[in-house]
């Protein structure tokens, strides 16, 4: 068990807030529609065919795009915690890996007494 307060990725603060909820791989327009309420949704770049997983979310982490991508923007506009350029978060979060995205200073923690 790791200490509770172990960062395991850091990125570019898009919308601020905080929430803890399982991670959930996005990477084509398919897998869009495993994203339910609570879910913190994982893509590699932007696509506006992901938009739509975003308005269901919790949070969301983007690996490569800036602050003006589309996907980035509508989590911004609907208020949804949000980072982007996470290197290699798909790979770092595990799918339904339970994390807590601190979207407010730009760092995601390993969720409190999870094991790995």
């Amino acid at each position: 068990m790791r200490d509770s307060n172990c960062i395991i990725a850091t990125g570019t603060v898009v919308s601020p807030g905080q929430v803890t909820g399982p991670v959930k791989v996005v990477k084509n327009s398919e897998d869009v529609k495993k994203i339910g309420p609570g879910d913190i949704m994982v893509v590699s770049q932007s696509s506006p065919a992901f938009a739509i997983g975003v308005m269901n979310a919790a949070g969301l982490i983007c690996e490569k795009g800036g602050i003006l991508t589309h996907i980035c923007i509508v989590a911004k506009e609907l208020g949804i915690p949000c980072m982007t350029q996470v290197k290699d978060a798909a790979e770092l979060l595990p799918e339904n890996s339970i994390i807590t995205l601190n979207a407010s200073k730009g760092m995601i923690y390993e969720k409190p007494g999870q094991v790995n």
